[in-house]
């Protein structure tokens, strides 16, 4: 059964649902609780969950196309070059994502200032939910290499998890993974915190790989992703959901936006590393993206 087709006159979900009732169907959600134990959910109604569980499907490595800047990294994989994508959510069922990304900014002047961007107003985008889709593929993907790199303890010392304060490890590393997949990802520093931001056109994606430290660390609930990846929207209906196990006195706007800068600088200098072979905390990453290991 098809999951979906958007025809370019009107967008048809078809569910096995009648037409009437696909015609109720709408892109935009409620809160909900976060149960997730690994991703934020990503906001949209029951009846989109068979779109939002396609990310074992996405063959996210050869399929995003990275945008020149990228290149290098991509190259080293050997990831073949994807066919082109069209303008309709058709050629997302068919299996092209190549341009998903194009047009958003790879990366920004080093010390740019970072602000909070809301989400447009209206219904959700389609594209925004496809991109998340994609983005959280890429991110499941590359968690097991992640978590082995910040155990290794470069940062925290040795046995290092992502449920801990390691934010400065974890999130250029992510970050750097992100963009040799394609995805337009940002290093943000902001006054206590590390985290990536994807300024989209269609919306900002919030990926946050250790926002567990703030609720608790390895005690933080189940509903606390390992790895947020969400609207600001999302981002503050989680803290406000878990305020109870919140062990941080400040709140979304003073841990992501109070002095905010890009780090693309610092980015750039891992993604070398990545690229030079070492340091060896970076093997895990470079195993991920199917570089040649480290000879020493």
């Amino acid at each position: 059964m098809r999951i979906f087709a958007l025809g370019r006159p009107a967008l048809a979900l078809v569910f096995g649902a009648s037409a009437a009732s696909a015609q109720t169907l709408r892109l935009t959600a409620p809160a909900a609780p976060f149960a997730a134990p690994v991703f934020a959910p990503l906001a949209a109604p029951a009846a989109f969950a068979p779109v939002l569980s396609l990310t074992p499907a996405l063959a996210l490595a050869p399929a995003l196309a990275a945008p020149a800047q990228a290149a290098p990294l991509r190259a080293l994989s050997g990831a073949p070059a994807p066919a082109p994508l069209g303008k309709d959510a058709e050629d997302f069922e068919a299996g092209h994502f190549s341009a998903m990304f194009d047009g958003t900014p790879l990366e920004g002047r080093d010390g740019e200032r970072v602000g909070p961007r809301h989400a447009p107003a209206g219904e959700a985008n389609l594209r925004l939910i496809l991109q998340t889709a994609i983005v959280r593929g890429v991110v499941e993907r590359a968690l097991p290499a992640l978590r082995e790199s910040v155990a290794l303890g470069s940062w925290n010392g040795p046995r290092t998890t992502l449920d801990e304060s390691c934010c400065g490890d974890a999130a250029p590393k992510l970050a750097a993974l992100l963009r040799a997949r394609g995805v337009p990802a940002r290093l943000i520093e902001s006054e206590f915190h590390y985290f990536v931001i994807l300024d989209l056109p269609e919306g900002q994606l919030i990926v946050d790989p250790t926002i567990r430290q703030f609720f608790g660390k390895k005690a933080a609930p189940r509903g606390v992703p390992m790895v947020f990846i969400g609207s600001l929207a999302e981002l503050n209906a989680l803290f406000r959901h878990h305020h109870g196990a919140k062990t941080t006195r400040y709140d979304v706007p003073r841990l992501y936006f109070s002095y905010a800068h890009t780090r693309e600088e610092h980015l750039k200098r891992v993604e070398a590393d990545l690229r030079a072979g070492g340091p060896q905390d970076l093997e895990p990453l470079r195993r991920h993206l199917g570089l040649p290991p480290l000879v020493l």
